[in-house]
């Protein structure tokens, strides 16, 4: 038995005639009578009483169109689904980043692609850049955003967006007087710090600031830039940041931009190189397209 031989069974069934259902089928009569006749040969049962007026179902015949038509139904139903895993319409999509991207671009991205793929399970991971990349190879994840361009064999990495790293200041602070700030300026003081062995971006930072002639005076260390407008706000000292942690923040804090060469802290996607799943590529051109390189809004 045969896809085609159970349709045209089915059209005969349903119309209760031969002509109507070669004429539904575009087809002519007699392979149409052939096809059905094999199906009931190769099922070694009789499914229609053949009149010279009617066409009639027999028990046999009842059974197999209800059967029959379930199992087209199924056959559909399997063609939409595998085609949407193809297409990258289906399927899961593991996240990892950290607290300050998404205070940045990235839930807004997460926002439009679940309208363009809602059947997607999507998973937002927050962990540290050391963990994201741990996990993309361990293959938890699938993609990550890092404030950098991994060097660990087996990756890729694809611009998401640019910006600049700032000066948060508390607002009663000398320099928040100023409108823009020199790295060279901040020598003397007390700095509120990522961890430098949680990110290539935290140990990038901290270079800059020895370019500038200085290694800063820690005051405080933490894991994830979120984490620093809090401790500023307290007093603790100044801080070097991306500028997306200007959004959703305190007016307690201000934030200046340092001036000449600002030290960048563009975001990158990440993956792996033999990534297969369209839903991971899906997501990657959308997010091209969606994010087009803008700098974030200060």
């Amino acid at each position: 038995m045969d896809f085609r031989q159970l349709r045209y069974f089915i059209a005969v069934a349903e119309e209760r005639s031969f002509t109507l259902a070669a004429r539904r089928l575009n087809l002519s009569q007699p392979p149409l009578s052939q096809h059905v006749q094999a199906l009931e040969a190769e099922l070694g049962t009789q499914l229609l009483y053949r009149t010279s007026r009617r066409v009639e179902l027999t028990q046999a015949g009842e059974a197999m169109l209800a059967r029959g038509r379930a199992i087209l139904q199924q056959v559909k139903v399997t063609e939409d689904e595998v085609r949407s895993i193809g297409a990258g319409l289906i399927g899961t999509l593991d996240v990892g980043a950290t607290g300050s991207i998404l205070r940045g671009r990235l839930a807004e991205l997460l926002a439009a692609y679940r309208k363009v793929a809602p059947q997607v399970k999507m998973t937002v991971h927050e962990q540290a850049p050391a963990l994201q990349i741990a996990a993309l190879l361990g293959r938890t994840t699938n993609i990550c955003l890092i404030r950098g361009i991994p060097v660990e064999r087996d990756l890729t990495s694809k611009l998401a967006w640019r910006e600049e790293v700032m000066l948060a200041v508390p607002r009663s602070h000398r320099l928040a007087h100023r409108k823009r700030i020199a790295l060279g300026d901040l020598a003397s003081e007390d700095h509120v710090i990522l961890d430098p062995n949680s990110s290539d971006f935290a140990r990038y930072v901290q270079k800059c600031c020895v370019d500038a002639g200085f290694l800063p005076k820690v005051s405080q260390q933490v894991v994830d830039a979120q984490s620093i407008p809090s401790l500023i706000a307290a007093g603790f000292g100044v801080a070097l940041v991306p500028q997306s942690i200007a959004r959703f923040t305190t007016p307690d804090i201000v934030f200046r931009p340092i001036r000449p060469s600002p030290p960048t802290a563009d975001v990158f996607l990440v993956t792996r190189e033999d990534e297969t799943s369209m839903v991971v590529h899906n997501f990657i051109r959308l997010a091209l397209r969606y994010l087009g390189h803008r700098k974030t809004p200060g």
